[in-house]
């Protein structure tokens, strides 16, 4: 039996990935402090672990079995890439969750490519500011220099689905109930998205395709503001939405504002998957979280 190792597998599309290898026939071990409740019962085995701690005593477990697959989705730093890659060398295929926040600069015309950020390459020094974006690019970064392991970096732009506890849809649904004025910085966004229920089955063809490297993983359509906010009105129904477009603070934009960089998921259609488009689910569930808002 196939042994997957999970990190960060008790809610949202890590609970999903989980549910969907266990479906597969794997034998699934989630690690994680053990804070949240998962509902997987006694069908996974579970191991309590600081994963940022290097000395934690659960390592030793870790360490001493060979996984198929490692599925890493609380990789935030090169600090926490450099413990992993430290304990877990029988590791047939590792997958590191990354981001489209890797990205900087002005996007291509499709979107960005995998190679408009290259690890290998990233320069960077104790002075480097290290927000969310930058503690990715070091985790690949450390990755790619000190792994001798088959690694993915999947670079997700934001996930939605029904279950999203951050809520950032919902952010826009309840201003349009509530007659609220949505903020963007400008009218020149697009947006990429990936469904987390799409993410199992995309993980799943990463996996029997052996593919390695960075991968674009998201829904084959970018929607421009324009576009967003027009399927923002027919799902609320309204002809008219209160938009307001300011050069103001982080904290004020509305959530999907401070994301405005698409990528192109070209990589992943050459390799044979069968990409969703956006409008194939994002539409219904706007409607659906409308509905639900009181």
């Amino acid at each position: 039996m196939k042994k997957l190792l999970v990190f960060g597998g008790t809610r949202f599309f890590g609970e999903k990935v989980v549910a969907s290898f266990l479906r597969l026939g794997y034998q699934v071990t989630i690690a994680t402090r053990g804070l949240t409740p998962d509902s997987f019962g006694d069908t996974v085995n579970r191991i309590e672990i600081d994963r940022s701690n290097a000395d934690h005593p659960a390592w030793i477990e870790l360490t001493n079995t060979h996984w198929d697959v490692v599925f890493d989705n609380i990789c935030f730093t090169k600090e926490d890439a450099e413990i992993t890659c430290r304990h877990l060398k029988e590791v047939s295929h590792y997958l590191l969750t990354s981001s489209l926040a890797v990205y900087k600069g002005t996007p291509p015309k499709n979107g960005f490519i995998e190679t408009d950020f290259t690890a290998a390459s990233h320069i960077f020094d104790d002075t480097t500011p290290v927000d969310y974006g930058e503690g990715k690019r070091q985790a690949e970064h450390y990755f790619t220099h000190n792994y001798s392991n088959p690694v993915t970096f999947l670079r997700f732009p934001v996930v939605l689905d029904d279950d999203d506890y951050t809520e950032r849809l919902h952010f826009y649904l309840r201003a349009i109930k509530n007659n609220e004025t949505i903020k963007f910085q400008n009218g020149n966004g697009r947006f990429s998205f990936v469904r987390a229920s799409e993410i199992p089955n995309m993980l799943q063809f990463v996996v029997n395709s052996s593919i390695v490297g960075p991968l674009n993983l998201a829904s084959n359509q970018i929607y421009t503001t324009d576009e967003f906010i027009t399927r923002l009105g027919q799902a609320s129904e309204k002809d008219e939405l209160s938009i307001a477009y300011e050069d103001t603070t982080w904290d004020k934009l509305s959530p999907f504002a401070k994301y405005p960089n698409p990528m192109s998921v070209a990589t992943l259609i050459g390799c044979g998957y069968s990409v969703s488009e956006l409008d194939d689910w994002l539409p219904a569930l706007m409607t659906r979280l409308y509905n639900q808002i009181k």
